[in-house]
């Protein structure tokens, strides 16, 4: 059973779930992640976490935390440079980062891993019947949500 400091440190979990729905729609339809649904989970996951730490006094969970957010946002911007990613999936990899690591540092890593896997699996599907070219982009989005709403399950259920 979570304790009540990382059922506190899960609100920015919840905040993602429910904006899970229109970012899917809009980053299908438009291939773009409004700043206006993603931008709000960075103070809601900073500002939960903080109160969890508090708590708890675990100060290295917010430390991991932190430092994975920063990770993923260096790699994030790099791919963003060079074309491999929108800032949208940038800054919703960068706040999955923040809010996964507080609960486990790899955490974050498995679940974006499993997410470019997942849209990998797909694009080949769809390279394979036709439906885009190899050269086509892809709204990562919903693949990122996906296994990150996976991860948080994973999580609740082993803990």
């Amino acid at each position: 059973m979570p304790s009540l400091s990382e059922l506190i440190a899960l609100i920015p979990a919840l905040y993602l779930l429910v904006v899970a729905w229109p970012l899917t729609v809009i980053d299908l339809r438009e291939h773009r992640l409004p700043n206006r649904l993603v931008l709000p989970a960075f103070p809601v996951a900073l500002l939960a976490q903080l109160i969890a730490t508090i708590i708890s006094a675990d100060w290295a969970r917010q430390l991991f935390a932190l430092l994975m957010a920063l990770l993923f946002a260096a790699i994030g911007i790099g791919a963003n440079y060079i074309d491999a990613l929108g800032m949208g999936d940038v800054k919703l990899a960068t706040v999955i980062a923040l809010t996964l690591g507080y609960f486990n540092p790899w955490l974050p890593v498995i679940a974006i891993g499993i997410a470019f896997v997942l849209a990998f699996a797909v694009v080949l599907v769809l390279i394979t019947l036709g439906k885009v070219k190899i050269s086509s982009s892809i709204p990562l989005g919903p693949y990122l949500l996906v296994s990150f709403i996976g991860a948080n399950l994973s999580w609740l259920i082993t803990n």
